[in-house]
């Protein structure tokens, strides 16, 4: 079975070949407006009804999971991103806080960087971490948004890496991160919940548990 979450308005966009099959697995999913057929009309429906208040989540739902990718690049330009859940010696994961949010550090790869590279680059770019270890990948996540007028779609390779907390934490100030914290994972309830989504996932997918 073919399925693609997609995080619009930080609300998950299930595009998949059984509709179905996603809702036995996912209970929440129950309450998501569904769509069947891959035709511009449902993915324009599908994301008004994303961006109104009180909405859970919507399923596209297409034989082909072709047809689902090639409606979602009509819509989003795709770009490719690294980030990481690094952690300490002692167990906690780095954090950075921007925007109001709690959030993992990442960022658009250049042109000709292999996506690791990417990865460690951006977390060490933000956070001013420098003694980076890079370990195995644990997930994709794909968001949506706008920047410039252009619509975008994220699709972000994240990687667990082993840092220090010997090492000196800088927040990039141009990057508007007011913030970088070792929090440890007793703690780690408190700021989930100013977080996004996908950033749950991640850390979910890493073995963290709040």
């Amino acid at each position: 079975m073919f399925t693609q979450k997609i995080y619009v308005n930080n609300k998950p966009l299930i595009l998949t070949t059984s509709a179905r099959s996603y809702v036995e697995s996912h209970a929440i999913a129950g309450g998501y407006m569904q769509f069947v057929g891959a035709f511009s009309r449902n993915f324009r429906l599908a994301l008004q009804h994303l961006e109104k208040a009180g909405t859970l989540g919507a399923i596209i739902e297409d034989i082909s999971p072709n047809s689902l990718q090639e409606q979602l690049y009509e819509l989003y330009e795709p770009i490719d991103a690294g980030g990481g859940v690094v952690i300490n010696e002692d167990g906690a994961v780095l954090m950075i806080y921007r925007r109001g949010k709690w959030d993992l550090p990442k960022g658009k790869r250049d042109d000709g960087e292999e996506i690791a590279e990417c990865a460690v680059r951006e977390v060490s770019e933000e956070t001013g971490l420098t003694k980076l270890k890079l370990k195995d990948k644990i997930c994709d996540t794909y968001h949506v948004y706008t920047q410039n007028g252009q619509s975008l779609l994220k699709c972000t390779s994240w990687y667990k890496m082993q840092g220090s907390n010997a090492d000196t934490l800088a927040p990039q100030a141009e990057e508007n991160i007011e913030k970088a914290s070792w929090i440890a994972e007793r703690d780690l309830r408190g700021v989930v919940y100013k977080s996004y989504e996908a950033i749950r996932e991640v850390l979910t997918e890493a073995g963290f548990r709040w």
